[in-house]
């Protein structure tokens, strides 16, 4: 497979046999059509696992996706940035799809991989999602890194003029990956036309510019720039590249539809920020993905969630979007646009008395309940089997302001609440009797238990690879948590464009996870947890730390 923009500048030719004008050549990709189809060795009655051809050509994904996807197999799925598998988690509870997972963490990925995931340890923009492998996804997720958004990082992607200079690139995705339609692609060939039927300059005495000739005709523009160009002129705008990841969410879909893929549906998770002081990015993704410049979806919602709200012992408050190519999803609900951006805006309009200049549409959104009890309120003292009178205190022992009697620097909160969002700091975290002083409890939290919180499964396999001799990474380990989707949420979604509905199962995990009466159930379910899966053969050594020190 190679990359023809990359190619030179030598002749090249249409779907029709025209050769395109000044060396012009698309940024698509040679494939000369080989699948598992044409393999002698699994005609033979091989596996694609077994033969070295179909490795070969599917790699780094796996080998059978060197077939076609056969009617009543599991849906093919991409998710990036998959971190320890959260989003996995919670899509497990709903849909038995065949997902391959991107991460660039070492730690997190061996995390994922030992959860029975396919997973891909390398940075996603080195990789091509025009890969032929590729040609049969269903489904696409993404959870872009939020430092950069996240109000306790820098903020660098809250500076307006950064963002708009972004968002403009994106605006251009439709354009740079074969999705704008023009009255006449005669320019490509030499002729008199631009891209809407004017007469481009100095071409008025052409033959044709004032008719038709045999190259004039409409249609979408050949994708004119490869994914790693457009990556690099995302990320020459913005002063973190991490902001330029945004863009991902525009690539990898373009691109597979590109190449063929029946892609019907593309979520999101990202930090609630991206909509309260970014909402210029989520509008790009939005618009390029309903307009009819664009990809023309049927459906494209943002709407901000709370883990809490679906079943967690702590809160993950999240913006998440749900796009699907034909019709609404599971769980639509619309919505009043107008009242939906003031409240999700309220703080630019007391500042500025007007709505932010480009916000994404609120006037449609994902509502899993349609009407149902909601799942129980769940407690940390609930989740870890703790006194209701006690108290966590996240920081360690901290000073008395005497005018206030009050601890400095707060960090110490009572377990009988559902719990703030957990941090890798939490790893420290210290629980007592009310009556014990401030910083001198002595119950520590395991690993297992801090998953919990968020959602995952008390033996989930949080793994480590040491990089220094007698390295337990306690804080690498605390951060996969703090970092991960929640399994609830990924299962209401998830749940939302595939598999079954996410009630029931949802109810079930939760009760089995923190040991809760199915009482306030609308129907009976049964509490059995799904069966973890076998856990794949990593590529380093790695050790699994079940409790701190």
């Amino acid at each position: 497979m190679e990359d023809l923009a990359q190619k030179g500048t030598a002749a090249a030719v249409d779907e029709d046999g025209r050769p395109y004008a000044n060396g012009f050549r698309p940024a698509v990709l040679e494939w000369d059509g080989w699948t598992c189809a044409d393999c002698i060795v699994c005609g033979m009655g091989a596996a694609c696992a077994d033969c070295e051809a179909c490795t070969s050509f599917a790699a780094p994904y796996p080998p059978h996706w060197a077939r076609d996807w056969q009617p009543g197999e599991p849906e093919r799925g991409v998710e990036i940035f998959g971190g320890p598998g959260g989003m996995s988690a919670g899509r497990g509870l709903v849909d038995g799809g065949d997902w391959v997972l991107i991460e660039l963490d070492p730690n997190a990925a061996a995390t994922a991989r030992a959860a029975g995931h396919w997973v891909i340890q390398a940075d996603v923009r080195t990789l091509d999602p025009r890969h032929p492998a590729l040609r049969c996804t269903r489904r696409f997720h993404g959870s872009p890194p939020c430092q950069t958004l996240s109000g306790a990082g820098l903020r660098s992607a809250w500076n307006d003029a950064e963002i708009s200079e972004l968002q403009s690139i994106m605006w251009q995705a439709s354009e740079a990956f074969g999705y704008l339609e023009v009255d006449d692609l005669c320019s490509l060939y030499g002729g008199p036309h631009g891209y809407y039927g004017d007469v481009l300059d100095d071409m008025e005495d052409h033959p044709d510019a004032h008719t038709w000739g045999d190259e004039c005709c409409g249609g979408y523009l050949p994708p004119c720039m490869t994914p790693a160009a457009y990556r690099e002129w995302a990320a020459s705008v913005v002063s973190d590249q991490r902001t330029a990841l945004m863009a991902e969410m525009l690539i990898w879909p373009m691109c597979l539809v590109q190449i063929g893929a029946p892609l019907v549906s593309i979520t999101m998770e990202q930090s609630a920020n991206l909509l309260k002081q970014a909402p210029r990015l989520a509008e790009a993704i939005q618009a390029e993905i309903t307009s009819v410049e664009g990809f023309g979806w049927a459906w494209c919602s943002w709407q901000i969630a709370d883990a809490a709200d679906y079943g967690a012992a702590t809160h993950r408050v999240r913006a998440w979007m749900v796009a699907t190519r034909y019709d609404e999803p599971r769980y639509a609900e619309h919505v009043d646009g107008d009242a939906a951006a003031r409240e999700m805006w309220a703080h630019v309009l007391k500042a500025t008395g007007a709505l932010p200049d480009w916000t994404p549409e609120l006037n449609r959104r994902i509502d899993p309940y349609q009407g149902r009890p909601a799942l129980p309120t769940v407690t940390v003292a609930d989740a870890l089997n703790l006194p209701e009178d006690w108290w966590a205190d996240t920081r360690g022992k901290r000073t008395i302001n005497p005018e206030t009697g009050k601890v400095r620097g707060g960090g110490s909160w009572p377990v009988n609440r559902t719990g703030q969002c957990v941090t890798a700091t939490w790893y420290g975290i210290k629980f007592r009797p009310a009556d014990v002083p401030q910083g001198e409890g002595t119950v520590t939290i395991s690993l297992p238990d801090l998953g919990a919180l968020v959602g995952f499964r008390r033996d989930y396999p949080w793994q480590y690879i040491p990089t220094r001799k007698g390295a337990t990474g306690v804080r690498n380990l605390a951060q996969q948590p703090a970092d991960a989707c929640s399994p609830f949420n990924a299962a209401a979604i998830s749940a939302a464009v595939q598999g079954r509905d996410w009630y029931e199962p949802t109810a079930a995990y939760q009760a089995a996870l923190y040991g809760l009466s199915t009482e306030p159930v609308a129907s009976p379910v049964e509490l059995v947890l799904p069966v973890l899966p076998a856990p794949r053969k990593g590529r380093h050594d790695s050790e699994q730390l079940e409790l701190f020190a």
